[in-house]
């Protein structure tokens, strides 16, 4: 059973296959243009030869090009498509090569720079050597035109005394290259040095590309790793907003709309799926208008809410991350029905306050405020009263008894019971006071 191939192999295939079909593409538009070229050419007269069979072969090269794509998308390696545009360069290059004969041979010395069009792109697909072996395709082209014209192999071996391919020993059955201008007189030499020029233009641009394609892969290796980092902060990003032990939303400030939501949040709105829902569709503020400033400004806020047709009051605090159209809002939203329960506390007439297991004053409402004072906050509660008992808050282990406390003269009945709030913190006193009558004056 052969193994699954990885994220990466998987990702570096589609993006080769991607620069296939830019090759790909590059050839169609080369075919595309030396037909348009044929055409026009022929068409206004200004070339003596028939673009019939130049028109039907670059018409194969499209059709065989056409085959040679569509295997592209079947091919399940990097090798594979490798070969299949090692291929297709070399049935352009010879495809081209006889159209190039057709238009006229070295008297166009420029047309095989279609062939060297391709040769850019196929930098990002092709290996080295199989560049190189692409561009000797682009070679041999230049050769045959030499080897198809009788006057270029009379004047190399006048010149030289090489005979390359004479021409009596050329076969019946091969086709000379076409007399496109026969009004026009090159020389051989000048007929060479434009082939060698173009055969060292297309060397050069052939390898410049390909010089260029190691830089931009390690820009795009390196911009990958970096979108890989990205990646996992935004999904350790997501996580930390999903675990956050409260409830908390990041808001778009443009939009108004939720990006991420933490469990709680939705556990406590009752909400399936909060990604992309207005934060004001989602939880029905009693003052939407506050909300809305919040996520503008930043702040905090004390809020009525309807959840689940009750309501709530929730303690809002927005803080302002990131700028421009990319600032968001990092909504904590909480529960505060101490505030409630503290108004209740404030309302009664008798003075209650709350002592902590340290001994220290933890609480008062505005009734003990006004009776003991501002200062009694935290102070030691043996310092209060004038009792008999030193830790008289300590009734352990009743869960609730009565005390008399004396405070400047008056006397107080006192009514402790002990809750515990939560572990960590300890046992808490409550003492509800309550006066009775005056204590007796001292000498």
């Amino acid at each position: 059973m052969s193994a699954m191939p990885s994220v990466d192999a998987v990702a570096a295939l589609i993006e080769l296959r991607r620069h296939k079909g830019m090759f790909d593409n590059t050839w169609t538009l080369t075919t595309l243009l030396a037909a348009a070229l044929s055409v026009l050419c022929g068409y206004f007269g200004l070339v003596q030869v028939n673009v019939g069979p130049i028109i039907w072969t670059l018409a194969v090269l499209a059709l065989g090009q056409l085959v040679i794509a569509s295997q592209g998308y079947r091919a399940t390696s990097a090798a594979q498509l490798r070969w299949l545009a090692l291929a297709s360069q070399f049935m352009g290059a010879m495809l081209m090569g006889v159209s190039w004969h057709f238009f006229g041979g070295l008297q166009q010395p420029l047309f095989p720079l279609f062939i060297l069009l391709p040769l850019m792109p196929a930098a990002l697909v092709l290996g080295f050597w199989q560049q190189q072996a692409a561009m000797l395709g682009l070679l041999v082209v230049l050769v045959s035109g030499v080897l198809l014209s009788p006057e270029t192999n009379s004047f190399i071996a006048a010149r030289y005394g090489i005979s390359i391919a004479p021409w009596y020993t050329l076969p019946d059955w091969m086709p000379r290259s076409a007399m496109a201008f026969p009004d026009v007189n090159t020389s051989p030499d000048y007929e060479l040095v434009m082939v060698i020029s173009v055969g060292v233009i297309g060397f050069a641009l052939s390898n410049t590309a390909r010089a260029l394609v190691d830089p931009c892969r390690q820009a795009a290796d390196q911009l990958t790793a970096q979108q890989r980092e990205v990646d996992v902060l935004k999904e350790l990003n997501r996580q930390l907003v999903a675990r956050a032990p409260y409830g908390t939303a990041l808001v778009s400030v443009g939009t108004g709309r939720i990006l991420n939501a933490s469990e709680r949040l939705l556990q406590a709105f009752d909400i399936q799926d909060a990604t992309g829902r207005f934060l004001l569709d989602t939880i029905d503020f009693a003052y939407p208008a506050v909300i809305r400033r919040l996520m503008k400004t930043g702040g905090e806020e004390v809020q009525g809410a309807t959840v689940r047709g009750q309501e709530m009051v929730l303690r809002v605090r927005a803080q302002l991350l990131g700028s421009g159209v990319s600032e968001v809002a990092a909504l904590s939203i909480e529960s505060c029905d101490e505030i409630c329960w503290r108004g209740a506390v404030d309302a009664f007439a008798e003075p209650v306050f709350a002592i902590n297991s340290r001994g220290c004053v933890a609480f008062l409402n505005r009734a003990a405020l006004q009776l003991l004072g501002d200062d009694a906050q935290g102070v030691a509660a043996s310092t209060l009263f004038t009792s008999g008992e030193a830790r008289w808050w300590d009734i352990a282990p009743l869960d609730s008894a009565r005390r008399i406390l004396d405070w400047r003269g008056h006397r107080y009945l006192a009514s402790l019971r002990r809750e515990r709030v939560a572990a960590s913190i300890g046992e808490l006193s409550i003492v509800r006071l309550q006066e009775t009558v005056a204590a007796p004056a001292t000498t």
